[in-house]
C-alpha cells in the first residue's frame, strides 16, 4: 500500500525530530492510533494465509466489544508492485496504550507457519491526525491510500490542507455513504523520512468510488487553492497510490 525510503536517522536526531516536529492534535480532537502491517506472501500461500487472518476475526471482535479497539481490517492488495506487498492487516484504537494491548494480543499468533511463509514484512505506527467512519461489521469494500510527502519546511501548509480543506469533504462522503471510514496518518514512530501523510478512504463499491471522485473533481474546480498547494508543499514525484480489496473490517 505504501512505497517506503528507509532513512537512517541518529537516535538522539531522531527522537528530537520526533518530540519538536511530529504534528500535534487540536484541542478538541479524539486520538487516535493506528498500526499497520505490510506482508508478502508467495501466491500459492495466498489462500492458507487469508484463512489464517480469517481466524483472528473473532479476537479482533472482542477487542472493539471491549473497548480496546475503534476498528481493525485485512486487505488483499489488488494493484501490485515488483517484489512488493500483497497483504495487509491493520488496527486503530484511541491511544497508545489501547493499541499496544491489541498488539500484545495479536503477537500471541506471531509466530504462525502461514505468517512465517511471508517473505517480506513491515509494520508503521501512525498517529491519525483525523479520522471518520460508521459503526459496521462484517463489511467489505476497497481500500485506496494517497500517500503525500512534504517540502522541507512545508508541512504545516500540507496538514492545513489535508484537516481543513479535505477532511469536510470526507466527512460529507461519509454521511452520503460513498465512504465507509477514513484516516490521515503520520508516522507516530518514525521509520521513514519525515513529512509522509496518508489518506486512506475506504469505499463500500467501485460505483462509490466513481461518485466520490465525481463529486471530488467539482469541489476541487470550486477550491483551486486545493491543486495550488498541493503543488507548492508536496514533493509531486514522491506521490503514490494503492488500491487494495477490504476482506473484512470492523468500526465500533
Amino acid at each position: 500500500m505504501k512505497r517506503r525510503i528507509v532513512g537512517i536517522l541518529g537516535m538522539a536526531a531522531a527522537l528530537i525530530a520526533g518530540i519538536l516536529f511530529a504534528p500535534k492534535p487540536a484541542a478538541a480532537q479524539q486520538d487516535y492510533y493506528t498500526y499497520v502491517s505490510y506482508w508478502a506472501v508467495p501466491r500459492a500461500q495466498w489462500a492458507a494465509f487469508e484463512q489464517q487472518l480469517a481466524s483472528g476475526d473473532a479476537m479482533q471482535q472482542k477487542l472493539v466489544a471491549d473497548g480496546t479497539l475503534v476498528a481493525w481490517g485485512s486487505d488483499e492488495i489488488r494493484v501490485h508492485q515488483e517484489d512488493g506487498w500483497t497483504h495487509e492487516t491493520w488496527m486503530m484504537a484511541n491511544s497508545r496504550a489501547n493499541l499496544l494491548k491489541a498488539l500484545e494480543t495479536e503477537w500471541s499468533t506471531a509466530t504462525n507457519a502461514n505468517y512465517v511463509s511471508a517473505t517480506k514484512h513491515v509494520d508503521y505506527f501512525l498517529y491519525t491526525l483525523a479520522h471518520g467512519g460508521k459503526t459496521s461489521s462484517g463489511a467489505s469494500g476497497y481500500m485506496r491510500v494517497a500517500i503525500y510527502q512534504a517540502k522541507p519546511g512545508s508541512d504545516e501548509a500540507l496538514s492545513n490542507l489535508l484537516l481543513k480543506q479535505i477532511k469536510p469533504f470526507l466527512d460529507d462522503a461519509i454521511a452520503k455513504g460513498t465512504l465507509l471510514m477514513y484516516n490521515i496518518d503520520t508516522e507516530e514512530i518514525h521509520t521513514d523520512p519525515m513529512g509522509a501523510y496518508d489518506l486512506a478512504m475506504l469505499f463500500p463499491d467501485g460505483a462509490a468510488m466513481d461518485r466520490f471522485y465525481a463529486e471530488y473533481a467539482a469541489y476541487g474546480k470550486a477550491h483551486p487553492e486545493i491543486e495550488q498547494t498541493t503543488i507548492s508543499a508536496t514533493v509531486l514525484e514522491a506521490h503514490r497510490d494503492s488500491l487494495s480489496r477490504v476482506v473484512e473490517y470492523q468500526h465500533q
